[in-house]
């Protein structure tokens, strides 16, 4: 046999006992049992909205299925996955075993970034995604206050229609800002769709006008802020007027 053959022979068997070795080990592993679990909420800004309890709850169907003792092939990380992700304050969850047996499940936190002040029935929140989420017992964030003057007309998200979405964008980009995340505290919509913020610290309501062009909106506000007020007196002003372009008019 030729020395070539021989290369081939030998790279063949190695190759079919290493698949062999693969395969036994999967089977030996797909009966292996749980034995622990181990949860990782991840955090959002300190924000607690769900816990080990609660997901442990979620993933059994309230204890009427069994995890610890069972073998990983009778086990399905998509459903569980699928379970846990029925919490609307949880945006993702990862389940996989280790090799020690150990059932892994990673959590990610939804994250809000205003609370809507509803006129009838419980608050809601908006989540970075645009999600409607309700209020949560077992956490408050601490986000702006979203208020509108006619019923709140978004169901499962704020992008159902189109002036959902620049709200959205406006909300997302006050989220981004830590200044103006600590500054703008209440936002108020209006019948016409013009907005006004209510600042933390100054007393001036600000007329922002429909949620587009925010980002010289909230320059002259900050010219505002740092220029106008500083030399006029903090109280000189009932409100600031951003509707009209290339305009910061002050108004007492």
């Amino acid at each position: 046999m030729s020395k070539e053959k021989k290369n081939i022979l030998l790279y063949s068997f190695t190759g079919l006992l290493v698949l062999t070795l693969i395969t036994f080990s999967g089977v030996k592993n797909a009966h292996r049992k749980i034995d622990g679990i181990d949860i990782t909420i991840a955090q959002e800004d300190g924000n607690f909205f769900t816990d080990q309890m609660e997901v442990m709850s979620l993933m059994t169907i309230d204890a009427s299925d069994f995890i610890i003792g069972s073998e990983l092939s009778e086990l399905k990380p998509k459903i569980l996955e699928e379970r846990i992700e029925k919490n609307p304050f949880i945006r993702e969850a990862q389940v996989y075993r280790d090799l020690k047996g150990t059932l892994r499940v990673a959590v990610e936190q939804s994250k809000p970034i205003a609370r809507v002040l509803m006129r009838e029935g419980e608050d809601k929140y908006i989540d970075t995604e645009g999600r409607i989420l309700p209020v949560n017992a077992k956490h408050t964030a601490r986000v702006p206050l979203l208020e509108t003057t006619f019923d709140f007309g978004w169901e499962k998200s704020i992008n159902e229609s189109a002036y959902g979405n620049t709200v959205f964008e406006l909300l997302k980009y006050i989220e981004s800002s830590d200044f103006w995340r600590a500054q703008i505290t209440h936002i108020v919509i209006l019948e016409n769709g013009d907005i006004e913020l209510l600042p933390q610290v100054t007393k001036q309501k600000v007329l922002f006008g429909k949620p587009e062009n925010m980002e010289a909106k909230f320059a002259r506000l900050m010219i505002f802020y740092k220029e106008i007020l500083p030399k006029k007196g903090w109280n000189t002003y009932r409100q600031v007027n951003l509707k009209f372009d290339n305009q910061i008019i002050c108004e007492q």
